[in-house]
């Protein structure tokens, strides 16, 4: 599991690589009301939670990016981590940003 961090006053982590079936965790300090999932080749879905929560693949409990590019922009719980955890079936490349 890798994790990359977006410091306050950045506004993304981009090119990420994922790996299959391993969580990647992208934590933002300061504040984080909204999160943009952004899928660059669309080869495969992406599955994150915001909640502190482990994704699964095609987990019930997930938001999902699906097999195309694309990107999904989700609220984050202002009780929760300012984190977001993404996995995938395949390798695709993302892009985490900041919303407001």
């Amino acid at each position: 599991m890798a994790t990359h961090t977006v410091a306050s006053g950045e506004i993304a982590a981009h090119a990420i690589t994922l790996v299959a079936n391993t969580v990647e965790t992208i934590a933002f300090e300061g504040g984080l009301g909204t999160v943009t999932v952004l899928s660059h080749d669309g080869t495969s879905a992406v599955y994150f939670t915001t909640d502190g929560t482990t994704p699964t693949v095609a987990g019930a409990h997930c938001w999902c990016v699906p097999a195309a590019v694309g990107a999904c922009t989700v609220p984050v719980s202002t009780y929760g981590p300012n984190s977001i955890k993404a996995i995938s079936a395949g390798t695709p490349t993302i892009s985490v940003q900041r919303g407001t």
